[in-house]
């Protein structure tokens, strides 16, 4: 088998290239014949990278599908239209394609028929996503892979530790630490940070690769807030934040403005975090689970009222997710 991805880098802290290394990480131990193809990005994992253009129309890697026959391909996300093509022109080259994609978006009549010819078979993270693309290119070539998670790497610590984790990034151990972890623009719906209560201190983690992207506007306002703070710099121990936090704050809404896996909130989870959260993408598995807390409206008195009972209740979340580590995905993809 052969992995064709852009996904790979050796700074992965934004979702779609957390989903690729994890994942090829994982693949690549379990099966050492696999080899790795890059494009645009590269890391150690990779065994051979190439150039393509826009339309991944090139020699080289038409006689690497050749080869192989069997192509799972992780692709950064992109416009749909593109992608349909980009499928359609592997699958003209390969036995099986297989293409993973993480972001639901809207899909239009040209991108149907194009994901139609391709004869790729989808890979999608939750059963929001698998019920689109069934409707276009039917059931047998859909498949919904749970995963998202590294739980051992996202455990639970003590309170003493926890206290510990605090004082190192700043906080007093008895602040109460309310965590977002995603991009800093308009689309997530971070203004709702501005209704979390004074009482509680707001820890906001971006994307050191996304900086450039940041929405201005959306950032001052923020951190005019005084109880936000922002760290936008890499974050070698990511695990680290989550533990030293007390809940999880997750407002998306709209598709196409996260993953449809939320990783921050499984990872949140696996540490032992109440999550607050919309009910967006596969986050509508955990209702009625415990320690998720679903928000109905944005009210600033149904938002103070959920923090309260998730740092009252102080339910553990973490058994929830646990069948979302990445480990149990790649016996799927081997």
């Amino acid at each position: 088998m052969m992995i064709l991805t852009n996904g790979l880098t050796d700074v992965a802290d934004e979702g779609f290239l957390k989903v690729a290394n994890s994942l090829v990480k994982r693949i690549k131990a379990a099966n050492s014949n696999i080899e790795v193809v890059s494009y645009e990005r590269k890391s150690p994992l990779t065994d051979k990278y190439i150039e393509v253009n826009k339309f991944l129309i090139n020699s080289q890697l038409v006689r690497l599908c050749k080869k192989h026959k069997d192509v799972l391909y992780l692709p950064f996300p992109a416009r749909k239209i593109a992608m349909a093509l980009r499928l359609c022109v592997l699958s003209c080259f390969t036995k099986r394609l297989r293409v993973v994609l993480v972001l639901k978006t809207k899909v239009n009549l040209l991108s149907r028929l194009l994901l139609r010819l391709s004869r790729a078979e989808i890979i999608v993270f939750s059963d929001d996503a698998a019920a689109v693309y069934r409707k276009i290119i039917g059931e047998k070539r859909v498949t919904v892979v749970k995963t998202g998670v590294d739980t051992k790497k996202f455990s639970p610590v003590d309170s003493e530790k926890q206290g510990e984790l605090k004082v190192k990034y700043g906080f007093k151990p008895e602040q109460k630490v309310v965590l977002h972890v995603g991009h800093l623009n308009k689309g997530r719906n971070l203004a709702q940070l501005l209704k979390i209560p004074q009482e509680y201190e707001v820890l906001l983690v971006t994307s050191s690769l996304t900086k450039n992207e940041q929405d201005s506007d959306l950032k001052a306002e923020l951190l005019a807030r005084g109880n936000i703070r922002l760290i936008d710099t890499f974050v070698p121990c990511i695990e680290e934040i989550y533990q030293l936090s007390d809940l999880y704050f997750f407002p998306v809404t709209e598709s196409g403005n996260c993953i449809d896996v939320p990783l921050s909130c499984l990872e949140a989870a696996a540490c032992g975090k109440p999550i607050v959260t919309t009910a967006f993408g596969e986050m509508q598995q955990f209702k009625n689970k415990n320690g998720f807390y679903f928000l109905q409206n944005f009210e600033p008195q149904t938002i103070k009222a959920l923090l309260e009972a998730a740092i009252c209740e102080n339910k553990n979340p973490r058994e929830e997710v646990l069948a979302y580590d990445w480990d149990n995905a790649v016996k799927y993809f081997t």
